[in-house]
C-alpha cells in the first residue's frame, strides 16, 4: 500500500508539474504575443496609416483639404511642428461625443494613440472663437503630443517657437508664448480653466492670457491685441508629476504681415511660475500670491497689450 500510494503521489506530482508548465507556457506565449503586438505590430500599423494620409496631404495643394475630407469629414486641419514627430491631421467630433477621437484614429478605428482633436465647442468658423483648444495623448513612444512637454526646456522652446496649424479654411502659423503645468483634480486646488473659446470682452481675453503667463515655465516677450487668436494644446503630464496633472502649450496666431521671427534673447526661464496648490503642498512650500490682472493693468506692469491694427 505504501508503494502504491507513493507511485500515485509521484504521478500526481508529475501531472501537476506538466499542467503548471503548460499554463506557464501559455501565459508566456500570450504575454509575448501581446508584447510583440504592442511594440512591433501596433507601431507599424500606426506609421503605415500616418504615411498614407501624409501622402494624400502632400499630393493636395496647400490648404486644399478636399482629399482629406473625403477620407473623413471630421478632419479640421493639420498641425506640424518642425523638428518633432508632430505632423498630424486634426479632428473634431460633435457635441454628442466630444472625446470620440481620444482613442480613435483619423479612420475612426480604435487606436490607443488616439488623434489630435479640437474641443467640440471651439467653432473654427465663428469669428468670436478666440481660443482653439486641442487635445492629444502624451505617448511613451513620443507620438502625438508627447513633444510639447519639451517646451519646458528653454533651448527647445527657442528652437521650436513656431507652429504650423492650417485649418480647412486657412493656412496659419502660430508663435508659442507659454507652457504651463496645471491640475485636473480639485484635491490639488482650484482647476485653471483655459478651455473657454469665447469671451464677453477684450478684458476677459487679456485676463486669460495674463493667467497663462503667470503660470508659464518660460517667459516670452510677445504682444497681444484684442483681435488675436490663441491655440491651446493640452496633454497629460508625466506620471512623475502629481496625479491628474496636465501640461499645456499656448501659441498666438501670427497676424497678416507680421514677421514670424522670434528673438531667442526674449525667451527666458520663469524662475517663479504659479503652480497648482497641490504642487506647493507636495514640496512643503508656501504658495505665492500675485496681483490680479486689473491690479497689474492699473499699476502699469503689463506692457504686452497692443492696440495696433495689423
Amino acid at each position: 500500500m505504501i508503494n502504491a500510494n507513493s507511485n500515485k503521489n509521484n504521478n500526481l506530482s508529475k501531472n501537476l508539474k506538466k499542467i503548471i508548465f503548460f499554463i506557464s507556457s501559455c501565459v508566456f506565449v500570450v504575454s509575448a504575443s501581446l508584447l510583440v503586438k504592442q511594440l512591433v505590430i501596433d507601431p507599424f500599423v500606426f506609421e503605415k496609416n500616418m504615411d498614407k494620409i501624409k501622402k494624400v496631404k502632400k499630393e493636395s495643394q496647400m490648404c486644399d483639404f478636399k482629399s482629406l475630407l473625403e477620407i473623413n469629414p471630421d478632419i479640421r486641419g493639420w498641425i506640424k511642428i518642425d523638428g518633432t514627430p508632430i505632423d498630424y491631421p486634426v479632428l473634431q467630433s460633435g457635441n454628442d461625443e466630444p472625446i470620440y477621437y481620444l482613442d480613435r484614429d483619423y479612420q475612426k478605428q480604435k487606436d490607443k494613440n488616439g488623434s489630435i482633436f479640437i474641443n467640440s465647442y471651439s467653432e473654427l468658423l465663428d469669428k468670436d472663437t478666440k481660443n482653439i483648444v486641442m487635445h492629444g495623448h502624451n505617448m511613451g513612444s513620443g507620438k502625438m503630443f508627447a513633444s510639447i512637454l519639451k517646451y519646458a526646456d528653454v533651448n527647445f522652446f527657442r528652437e521650436h517657437s513656431i507652429i504650423n496649424f492650417d485649418t480647412i479654411y486657412e493656412p496659419a502659423k502660430w508663435k508659442v508664448f507659454a507652457i504651463i503645468k496645471t491640475n485636473s483634480k480639485e484635491e490639488h486646488g482650484p482647476i485653471f480653466d483655459y478651455y473657454s473659446p469665447n469671451f464677453n470682452s477684450s478684458s476677459e481675453f487679456f485676463n486669460l492670457i495674463y493667467d497663462i503667463k503667470l503660470r508659464s515655465l518660460i517667459n516670452v516677450s510677445i504682444d497681444f491685441s484684442k483681435d488675436d487668436k490663441i491655440l491651446s494644446m493640452s496633454t497629460c503630464s508625466p506620471r512623475s508629476e502629481l496625479e491628474g496633472f496636465r501640461t499645456a502649450v499656448f501659441a498666438r496666431k501670427i497676424r497678416d504681415g507680421e514677421d514670424e521671427y522670434m528673438d531667442p534673447s526674449k525667451i527666458s526661464v520663469n524662475n517663479n511660475p504659479l503652480m497648482p496648490e497641490g504642487w506647493y503642498r507636495s514640496k512643503n512650500k508656501k504658495m505665492p500670491t500675485f496681483p490680479s490682472f486689473s491690479e497689474s493693468l492699473n499699476n502699469g506692469s503689463i506692457d504686452w497689450i497692443s492696440e495696433c491694427v495689423w
